[in-house]
């Protein structure tokens, strides 16, 4: 029995060498500084149709600085042609709204064990910019059909912290895991709606009640303005929004 314990004890002793060893070995084999500099590319995103590249620059043993650039030219939503299917109306074709976005966000990661490498925290900023073209057809008062384009242009000012980790595939390439994050900023924005032919006075009177239900629905809207014509409405104004980020997957090359 004491031989099984003496016995017991020495491989246990041996692990924990050897583990030991082993993690003295990764630490001295892998040199935050030895490639600082990390190019990547969300792959996600291109189910999304968006390009999105991020620059991320180690600074230190555990901290780097990151910035991503992305961009989704002016084309069709992604599911609209599903959308299309489900609905029941004939005034909207979701597949014909058109959206286009470019954005930027700087943001600084601090990694506990080694920059780089491994799971990390990051506090970012993000500015956004984005486009929306929404056709739509109906039938007013007097039984004519009449074709309306609502443009969009909409700019936010986010602020968040995001949880990811890093994973070195080999000596010169990292698959980067966004894991989940949240923001909460300010979106600034106008929607202009002109139509084809001129709006009956019950049309404008209907459309100037839905921007006043919009403007008392919730706090979250703030100078909200509009104006009315017999081809035209716009509304403006701003809100306060909450998002999210993550759940996005990038591969980098290190140089």
């Amino acid at each position: 029995m004491k031989k099984l314990v003496t016995y017991s004890c020495l491989l246990m002793l041996m692990v924990a060498s050897l583990a030991s060893s082993a993690q003295r070995r990764e630490r001295a084999e892998y040199d935050p500084m030895a490639k600082p500099n990390i190019v990547k590319l969300n792959l996600t995103s291109l189910a999304f149709k968006n390009i999105s590249l991020q620059y991320e620059r180690v600074l230190g043993k555990k901290i780097s600085v990151a910035c991503g650039v992305r961009y989704m030219p002016k084309g069709a939503l992604p599911l609209t042609t599903s959308l299309d299917g489900l609905a029941s109306s004939d005034s909207t074709n979701f597949s014909d709204w058109k959206a286009s976005s470019f954005s930027i966000c700087p943001e600084f990661r601090f990694y506990p064990r080694r920059a780089g490498k491994g799971f990390y925290l990051a506090p970012y900023l993000r500015f956004r910019s984005s486009s929306l073209d929404l056709p739509v057809d109906y039938t007013d008062d007097f039984g004519v059909r009449q074709n309306m384009t609502a443009t969009g242009n909409f700019t936010s000012y986010m602020g968040g912290f995001m949880i990811g980790s890093q994973f070195n595939l080999g000596p010169m390439v990292t698959l980067d895991w966004y894991i989940i994050g949240i923001q909460y900023g300010i979106t600034k924005g106008n929607l202009d709606f002109t139509t084809t032919k001129a709006m009956s006075a019950n049309d404008q009177a209907d459309i100037r009640a839905s921007f006043e239900d919009i403007r008392d629905a919730s706090s979250a809207f703030n100078n909200i303005t509009y104006s009315i014509s017999s081809n035209k409405a716009s509304l403006g104004g701003r809100f306060g929004m909450i998002g999210f980020r993550g759940f996005g997957l990038n591969l980098g090359f290190k140089f």
